[in-house]
């Protein structure tokens, strides 16, 4: 028997459910979006900055826990080009940023000992190829009384040609009673992402500039972040580990990915948003660079063929 229970609820009238655990850690998810509203690894202690209202999840500002899909980040003019043809995504804001899901009602299909939401995308105007997506939540407990929550994304389709996508995962972590501004962040990365205005990265090889690995600050301070780095480096287990650490405190919450899977990390310090800035730090896996679908150096990776999966598992871990 699991040491975990996943329990239905609501979140401000929207349906909802709840993971506990054996140690009293606890998670709570929205059907809508399939988007993380809170992760206690300790009972009182909410590490994740999501969204604190229906209204909020609704209007999908600062794409607080967002899952991404089919594609992160956002398109250059809103538009893209596949095999020949222009596609323009009309349906969402100049930019269409973070992909066409953050809106969409999942489906639980399991509840024992996990909790995994599917949703079939239909297929849209600016996007007209059916997809299935499945968002599996989880938590537990590890030898030394670490709390771990892992967040696994699948993408498939049944059609008889390969197609675009791709995929991240928008999460803003904080620690109680600290901001943006007194933290410390590490990531083990050699290449540093370089964007135009609109958040685009720059055409080819231009986008990409080396810097020592780690990328570390052991304050943040004022530095403002919104950007992306690759050549992730990855530990001795083989994934790659950012840090965001409270040097109040010394507690610590580091995010692992598989960097085959997702071969990027994007870091944003909440500068602008719409509550709570800079009280939080997002750490986003991705699986490719904003704007992939309009990107040469991206054309062999982003094409998932018929019969196969995309897919990308992100870990948070909490140690204090």
């Amino acid at each position: 028997m699991s040491a975990t229970t996943v329990e239905s609820t609501v979140f401000d009238g929207l349906p909802a459910w709840k993971l506990s655990s054996a140690s009293g850690a606890s998670a709570v998810v929205a059907e809508r979006g399939a988007t993380l509203i809170s992760w206690e690894p300790q009972a009182g202690v909410n590490v994740i900055d999501g969204y604190v209202s229906r209204a909020e999840l609704e209007d999908g500002g600062d794409a607080r826990s967002k899952v991404m899909a089919p594609w992160p980040g956002r398109l250059t003019q809103s538009s893209y080009v596949f095999e020949g043809q222009t596609y323009t995504v009309d349906e969402l804001p100049a930019g269409a940023a973070h992909g066409l899901v953050g809106t969409a009602d999942f489906v639980a299909t399991n509840t024992e000992g996990a909790l995994v939401l599917e949703y079939e995308f239909p297929g849209s105007a600016g996007y007209p190829w059916p997809f299935k997506l499945s968002v599996v939540f989880s938590i537990d407990t590890g030898a030394q009384g670490e709390e771990h929550l892992t967040v696994s994304l699948e993408a498939s389709h049944e059609l008889s040609h390969g197609i675009p996508l791709a995929l991240g995962w928008h999460p803003y972590l904080h620690f109680p009673q600290s901001r943006a501004s007194n933290m410390s962040v590490t990531i083990p990365a050699r290449t540093r992402v370089v964007y135009d205005s609109t958040l685009v990265p720059r055409p080819g090889e231009a986008a990409y500039a080396g810097i020592n690995a780690p990328f570390k600050l052991d304050f943040l301070g004022n530095q403002q972040l919104d950007t992306s780095f690759r050549g992730l480096i990855p530990d001795e287990n083989g994934v790659v580990t950012t840090v965001l650490r409270d040097p109040a405190t010394n507690a610590q919450i580091e995010i692992a990915q598989e960097p085959a899977e997702a071969p990027l990390v994007h870091i944003f310090t909440s500068d602008g948003v719409s509550r709570n800035e800079r009280g939080s730090v997002a750490i986003e896996p991705l699986s490719h660079v904003a704007d992939a679908f309009n990107r040469p150096d991206a054309a062999g990776s982003i094409v998932i063929a018929p019969g196969t999966s995309r897919t990308l598992t992100v870990t948070i871990t909490y140690r204090k």
